[in-house]
């Protein structure tokens, strides 16, 4: 009678220890599963953002660039109104008041072309960002089925073999062997043997070892198992190995994906759909540049018109003209590349050129051949807007060329100890 209750207690221990770690090992396959979901959905929550943040760079420019034009094409339309000359005093020459109202409606006409291309992009932009967010890079929050998947009920401990059932710990060696080590772990193992400390961990360590070495020198017909010095793990770990190598895309953590790779998705889908709205954006940004240019430059010429044409302040024209016409080449150097003709075109000084002409043309000694001369200088003034128009329609057209100019900030000197931009 002594036997069979030994032999019960033995399997009823085995059973608990064994269930025991079934339990174990599922908690922490559940915990695996979890903790790369979590991370999955935090590299995807980082996607979005990089989705947002891109996108973001034109949608912001609206609430920025916005407002300025609304206010610029006021101005235009009141100037428009209130800016005729003429009206209580005797009519300037005819010639300033072409080019003043030319550039006024040039201006205004820009800015309504930004205006239209900066809504265009905007909206694009954003559409795209809703669309991306809401349909392609989406939080891969696990469905039903996947987390029943990776789950294990405790009733499927009674579905695995009976020798894993009724292993008796530390008396019984493991069912199955342990995964493949790979290259670096059986140098590691090769060149480690044994156990550093003594004891009965050192001892066994070093039986194993010898074991191994046995075996592999074809000293033995078939690897040794036993317990305590051969490694090992229950059936239901190999079974979820072989499962996973035979049916790769079946694991319940991939669900048929692999992970992202690179270049990453998101950034691919967001370059195709910035095809759509970055011309639009970049010619806005000339558009307002030319725009605010020829704003300035009526403003120059209103300026000149009025102090000379009707107050007769010669000296403050020059000022005002000389101001503004260095505003707009200050303007036109900082938009534009040196190599691409962003220098000090003599083009845009035709306000400052037309104030000396005025002065010509109404000073106290003037004569016919001031006169003349006050004539040929204004055509001359009429050459050099047509020259501009040249000008800015060679910088404006497409190169259709890869840029290859370089920054021109330089780091490791002066107040920049950081870095370079090169």
């Amino acid at each position: 009678m002594a036997i069979p209750a030994v032999a019960g207690s033995m399997g009823v221990a085995g059973w608990n220890y064994n269930r025991a770690n079934f339990k174990y090992d599922q908690g922490q396959r559940w915990q695996r599963y979890t903790t790369g979901r979590k991370m999955a959905m935090a590299q995807v929550g980082m996607f979005r953002q990089d989705v947002t943040d891109l996108a973001g760079v034109s949608m912001a420019k609206l609430k920025v660039y916005g407002p300025i034009y609304g206010i610029v094409i006021t101005v235009c339309v009141t100037v428009f109104v209130e800016g005729r000359s003429g009206l209580k005093f005797p009519g300037p020459p005819v010639f300033i008041s072409q080019i003043y109202l030319q550039c006024l409606s040039i201006g205004m006409g820009f800015m309504a072309l930004a205006t239209w291309l900066l809504f265009h992009a905007s909206m694009r932009a954003q559409v795209a960002c809703v669309q991306l967010r809401t349909r392609k890079v989406r939080v891969p929050v696990p469905t039903q089925r996947q987390l029943d998947g990776s789950r294990k009920l405790l009733s499927s401990w009674e579905e695995q073999g009976l020798y894993d059932i009724f292993k008796i710990p530390f008396v019984m060696p493991n069912g199955a062997d342990s995964p493949d080590q790979s290259d670096d772990e059986e140098e590691d193992r090769k060149q480690h043997k044994g156990y550093a400390k003594g004891g009965v961990p050192g001892i066994a360590s070093k039986v194993r070892s010898m074991a191994l070495e046995a075996h592999e020198k074809g000293h033995t017909t078939h690897n040794m198992s036993m317990p305590g010095l051969t490694a090992g793990h229950p059936s239901w770990y190999e079974a979820e190995l072989e499962q996973r190598e035979e049916c790769p895309e079946s694991s319940p953590s991939g669900f048929g994906k692999d992970g992202a790779p690179l270049p990453y998705e998101h950034f691919e889908m967001l370059r195709e759909a910035q095809k759509e709205w970055w011309g639009c954006e970049a010619y806005m940004r000339i558009c307002f540049l030319y725009g605010m240019m020829h704003l300035i430059m009526a403003f120059s010429y209103w300026i000149t018109l009025h102090n000379v044409c009707e107050l007769g302040m010669i000296w403050c024209s020059n000022l005002g003209a000389a101001g503004l016409t260095a505003g707009v080449w200050i303007m036109f150097r900082m938009d534009v590349l040196p190599e691409h003709g962003g220098t000090f075109p003599v083009e845009i000084g035709g306000p400052f050129v037309t104030s000396i002409t005025l002065g010509m043309m109404y000073g106290h000694t003037v004569n016919e051949t001031m006169m003349n001369i006050a004539r040929g200088i204004a055509a001359v003034i009429i050459l050099m807007h047509v020259a501009l128009c040249f000008r800015l329609y060679s910088v404006a057209k497409p190169a259709m060329s890869r840029a290859h100019h370089t920054a021109k900030e330089a780091g490791g000197r002066l107040f920049n100890q950081s870095g370079s931009c090169d």
